[in-house]
């Protein structure tokens, strides 16, 4: 199986975005502390306004780059054309789910108030659980058409099964089987670097 330049690319730029830009954002703004206060994740959304919308184009360029450098991930495992449709389709609601939650509160208008940034946080929480439900059925399309077809050597086989039971953890976590915060922080980190590793495998090896 072989991944072309711009994929892996794309998906070291995504994967690494995903985990080290919102840690930036998070350590910036104080949102690492679990005791901080909505009012106080307001005062600091506000006075940060300028930094967080420059980081919400990058978040935009970059998610838009990785949702196309996972369709070819997708087609470089060969997965058949229907599905490949339906995971078309599911990843474009995502990447516009996940834009619409970036703008929520990323490009905060200077008129916004504390109760409608609390209403807004509640929109972000169920918009968030769409969005790991969404990926994790792209995923597991993956998943399942990579270890059908024999796509890709031991090492991107060990990832994209990693990836999939990720995948089978949001689900769960999203239907409320399992609490999604106490497994929420180690989901995110893993998931974001096993798509910065298959675009490290895409690069350094003839096959991946």
């Amino acid at each position: 199986m072989h991944l072309l330049k711009a994929t892996s690319w794309g998906l070291i730029i995504g994967g690494l975005t995903f985990v080290l830009g919102f840690m930036i954002v998070g350590f910036t703004l104080g949102l690492t502390d679990d005791a901080i206060t909505v009012s106080e994740e307001f005062d600091a959304s506000m006075e940060n306004r300028t930094f967080l919308a420059v980081f919400a184009l990058l978040f935009a360029a970059a998610f838009a780059y990785l949702a196309k450098s996972i369709l070819q991930v997708a087609e470089a495992v060969k997965v058949t054309d229907q599905w490949f449709m339906y995971a078309r389709i599911l990843l474009i609601t995502m990447l516009a789910l996940l834009l619409a939650q970036l703008s929520m509160f990323m490009l905060i208008p200077e008129e916004t108030t504390i109760e409608s940034f609390t209403a807004m946080d509640h929109i972000g929480s169920a918009i968030s659980s769409m969005v790991n439900g969404l990926s994790a059925f792209v995923f597991l399309i993956i998943a399942v058409f990579t270890f059908k077809n024999g796509a890709g050597n031991a090492i991107f086989k060990a990832v994209i099964g990693l990836l999939g039971v990720l995948s089978i953890l949001d689900v769960i976590s999203v239907i409320g089987v399992i609490d999604g915060d106490s497994i929420g922080f180690i989901t995110w980190i893993l998931w974001g670097l096993a798509i910065a590793i298959i675009g490290v495998l895409g690069l350094v090896t003839k096959e991946a």
